[in-house]
C-alpha cells in the first residue's frame, strides 16, 4: 500500500510524476533485492550421464568336477571412502555398507559368459563413483543367498576408469590371472537431448493491474478529502495516474518441475527479466531434458510469470501447466498460445481461475547435443595444471603451525588434499601431459618470479602430493613465501599452454588455482581471463584455502551485470571461472571438488560448439588380447604403487572426521 501522505499529494495535483529515486534516505539502500534481473545460465549438458554396464567373463575355472561354471554376477555401489577390498582382493560377500544394484542372470554351462541383463548407472564427471563387480558360480538353484554359491572373484572400479579407457572397456583377472571380467559402458544416447525454447507474452499483467487500481481506491476513500472533493471518475483517474508514474511491469518467468513424491513445484530455471513490458519476447535458451523431465517428456511442466520488484517482494501474474511433449508437439505446428491462469481469492472463501493473458510458444524443439564423454571416446585428451599460493598470504613462516602449507606425514592441510582429490578424478582419462605444479607470489633464489615449476611430467595424484611435499619442505633452500601474489602470469601461461596442446593433440585443459585471496592484479588477472575464454580450451577453477577475505576473488566471477568484462568494455565471450572455498565443505575434500568441477562438462562442450569442433568417432574397442596386455600392465602398476596409497587414507580419515563433528554440530 501507498503511504498517507503520497495519496493526499497526488489527489492535490493529479498529474505529478513521482521520481523513483535510489535513496530516499538510507532506508531504500538496506532493502535487499528480492529477485535478481538477471536469467540463470542456460545449459546444454545434463547434470548426469546414463550409461549401461555390459558385463562378460572369460576363461572362468570349473568350480564342480563334471561341469563347467553356472555364472552370473552383481553389482554393488560402494560408499566413498569404504573399502571392498582386504589384503587378498575383493571380499567373498557385500559388506552391509554396500548398496546392491541388481544380479545378472545365470548363464549354465559356459566358462566365457557374456551376460544380457545390463545395468543403468548416471555418471558423473565431479564426484568419484566406485563400484563392485562379483562372479559367482551357482551351486543352489534359485538360491537367493550368496552364501550358497562359489565365489569366483571380483573387481573395484570407478565409472572415470571405464568410461576413460579406450572404447569405454577395461578387463581385470579375476582369480590369479588365469579367469577375466571385461566391463563395458554403453552411453544413452537420451541424455544428450536437450530442448530449446522461446516464449513471448501477449497482455500479461492486465488482471493484476486491475487489482492495484482497486487496491489505490481503497486507499483514496479513506483519505477524508477524497471523499468530499473527487468524484468517482475523478478517483479513478489519479488511481491511473499513480500507477502509470511508480509502477511498472518488469515480467520474467520460472520453469518448475512437478515431484510426484510430495508434490510439490520446484523451480529450476528462470529467466531474464523485461522492463516494463506487458507484450515481452524472452531470448532462446537451451535446457537439457534430464532437468527438465527426467526420463518422461509427459512429466508435468509449469511456466508461472512474475511481476519483478526491486525492494518488495515479486508478484504473480500468471501460470501455464503443460510439459515438454505438448510444447514439442504443438510448436511443429505453428505457434501455439497458453491461457495464463491466475488464482483469485473469492469473497466468501476459496479461488477461482481467471484469464491473465497468452504464452506464444516461438520456438519448442528437442536438438541433440554432444556429450563430454562422446568427445572423450572419439580421443578429445584431458590436462589438469595445478597452481598454488605461495605469497605470505599463507602466513610468513611455514614451520608454524598456522601457516596454511604447514603439513605432516599424518595429516594433510587443505592444499595437499584439494589436490590429491582432484588429480585422483582426472587420473582416468588419457592426459595428454602427466598433471603439471606450479607455485606463484613465491621468491626463487630471493628474487620474484612470475611463476615457478614446482613439478612436472607427473603421472599420478600421489606424485604431485609428493612434488608439493618436497617443495614446501622446511629445509629446502631456493624458495621462499612472497610479498605478492600475481595470478595473470599463470592464467597467461595455461592458455598458451591449452591452445598449443588443443592445435596437436585435440585437448581440453584445466587450471586449478588454489589462493588464500591474496591478488595484486585483479583487473590484469580480469582480462587475461577475459582473452582466455575468447580462443583457448580452457576451464579456470579457483579453490580458496584458508579463513580470510575472499572478495577480491569473487569479482573474478563477474559483476554487477553477472558478466566478467574486459577493461574495454567488452563482456567475456565464456563463464569459464568456478570459484569454491574449501572451508564450505567442512573439510571434506570430495564435497569441494565435486562443487569446484561442477561446470567443468558445461565449459567442455560449449567451447568446442562454439569452436565449430564435433566429436570425432568412438575409437573402437579394443581385442580381449589387447585388453589383456593392457589390464597387465595397469596392475602391475597399482602393485608398484599400491592401488590407495597412504595420503588417500588420510584423507578419507580426515572426511570421515569431518563428517562425525559436522553431526556433532548439529546434535
Amino acid at each position: 500500500m501507498l503511504p498517507q501522505k503520497v495519496i493526499n499529494q497526488m489527489m492535490l495535483n493529479p498529474m505529478m510524476k513521482l521520481k523513483q529515486s535510489k535513496g530516499q534516505g538510507g532506508r531504500r539502500g538496506k532493502l535487499k533485492r528480492q529477485n535478481s534481473r538477471l536469467a540463470w545460465d542456460s545449459r546444454i549438458t545434463a547434470p548426469s550421464i546414463k550409461l549401461d554396464l555390459v558385463i562378460e567373463c572369460r576363461r572362468l575355472p570349473k568350480k564342480d568336477s563334471f561341469s563347467q561354471a553356472n555364472a552370473f554376477c552383481g553389482v554393488w555401489e560402494v560408499p566413498p571412502g569404504f573399502r571392498s577390498e582386504g589384503a587378498k582382493g575383493v571380499s567373498r560377500l557385500p559388506a552391509r555398507q554396500e548398496k546392491e544394484i541388481g544380479r545378472t542372470e545365470v548363464v549354465r554351462e559356459n566358462k566365457n559368459p557374456k551376460f544380457s541383463t545390463t545395468f543403468r548407472l548416471e555418471y558423473r564427471f565431479n564426484i568419484e563413483q566406485t563400484y563392485v563387480v562379483r562372479v559367482y558360480d551357482e551351486d543352489l538353484r534359485y538360491a537367493s543367498d550368496l552364501k550358497e554359491h562359489d565365489f569366483i572373484g571380483g573387481y573395484v572400479f570407478t565409472l572415470g576408469e571405464l568410461l576413460g579407457a579406450n572404447g569405454c572397456s577395461i578387463a581385470r583377472p579375476l582369480e590369479k590371472g588365469n579367469a577375466f571380467l571385461i566391463l563395458t559402458g554403453v552411453e544413452i544416447l537420451e541424455t544428450r537431448e536437450v530442448l530449446e525454447f522461446r516464449f513471448s507474452g501477449q497482455g500479461l499483467g492486465l488482471l493484476e493491474r486491475k487489482n492495484k487500481v482497486q487496491d489505490v481506491l481503497k486507499q483514496i476513500d479513506k483519505v477524508h478529502l477524497a471523499k468530499n472533493a473527487l468524484k468517482t471518475i475523478d478517483k479513478v483517474n489519479v488511481a491511473k495516474t499513480m500507477l502509470d508514474s511508480i509502477d511498472h511491469f518488469d515480467p520474467y518467468f520460472t520453469l518448475e518441475k512437478l515431484n510426484t513424491e510430495d508434490q510439490t513445484w520446484k523451480v529450476i530455471w528462470k529467466s531474464e527479466v523485461m522492463k516494463d513490458d506487458q507484450d515481452p519476447c524472452w531470448n532462446v535458451a537451451r535446457l537439457p531434458l534430464q532437468l527438465l523431465c527426467g526420463d518422461d517428456p509427459t512429466t508435468p511442466l509449469k511456466i508461472t510469470i512474475w511481476d519483478w520488484n526491486r525492494f518488495t517482494p515479486d508478484e504473480l501474474a500468471g501460470f501455464v501447466e503443460t510439459s515438454v511433449d505438448e510444447l514439442v508437439h504443438k510448436a511443429k505446428r505453428g505457434i501455439p498460445m497458453f491461457d495464463v491462469m491466475f488464482e483469485k481469492r473469492k469473497i466468501l472463501g476459496g479461488t477461482k481461475l481467471k484469464k491473465a493473458g497468452c504464452l506464444k510458444v516461438l520456438k519448442g524443439a528437442i536438438v541433440e547435443i554432444p556429450s563430454m564423454m562422446q568427445y572423450v571416446s572419439g580421443g578429445c585428451k584431458m590436462d589438469l595444471i595445478f597452481a598454488v599460493d605461495c605469497s605470505f598470504g599463507n602466513g610468513e613462516d611455514m614451520r608454524e603451525e598456522n601457516n596454511y602449507h604447514f603439513h605432516t606425514h599424518t595429516w594433510l592441510n587443505d592444499y595437499q588434499a584439494a589436490i590429491l582429490k582432484i588429480a585422483s578424478i582426472y587420473e582416468s582419462f588419457h592426459t595428454v601431459n602427466p598433471f603439471t605444479l606450479w607455485g606463484y607470489g613465491g621468491l626463487i633464489n630471493g628474487a620474484h618470479q612470475p611463476y615457478f615449476i614446482m613439478g612436472e611430467n607427473l603421472a599420478t595424484s600421489d606424485a604431485v602430493v609428493q612434488a608439493y611435499d618436497i617443495f614446501f619442505a622446511p629445509d629446502n633452500p631456493y624458495f621462499t613465501l612472497g610479498p605478492r601474489a600475481e595470478m595473470r602470469h599463470v592464467v597467461q601461461a595455461a592458455m598458451y599452454r591449452a591452445i598449443r596442446s588443443n592445435q596437436q593433440h585435440h585437448c581440453y585443459t584445466t587450471l586449478v588455482i588454489l589462493s588464500t585471496g591474496e591478488i595484486s592484479d585483479l583487473q590484469q588477472t580480469i582480462d587475461s581471463v577475459c582473452s582466455s575464454a575468447e580462443d583457448a580450451p580452457l576451464s579456470i577453477v579457483i579453490i580458496g584455502v584458508g579463513g580470510k577475505s575472499f572478495k577480491n576473488i569473487e569479482k573474478l566471477m563477474g559483476d554487477e551485470s553477472g558478466k566478467l568484462r574486459h577493461s574495454n568494455g567488452v563482456p567475456v565471450a565464456l563463464d569459464v571461472v568456478q570459484f569454491v572455498v574449501f572451508n564450505d565443505y567442512h573439510g571434506s575434500a570430495s564435497r569441494c571438488a565435486a562443487a569446484a568441477l561442477r561446470d567443468v562438462p558445461e565449459q567442455f562442450v560449449q567451447h568446442f560448439l562454439n569452436a565449430g569442433v564435433k566429436p570425432k568417432p568412438p575409437q573402437a574397442m579394443p581385442d580381449f588380447e589387447e585388453l589383456v596386455s593392457k589390464s597387465v600392465k595397469q596392475m602391475k602398476k597399482l602393485r608398484d604403487s599400491g592401488k590407495k596409497s597412504k595420503k588417500k587414507k588420510v584423507v578419507e580419515k580426515q572426511e570421515d572426521e569431518g563428517d562425525d563433528d559436522k553431526s556433532m554440530e548439529a546434535l
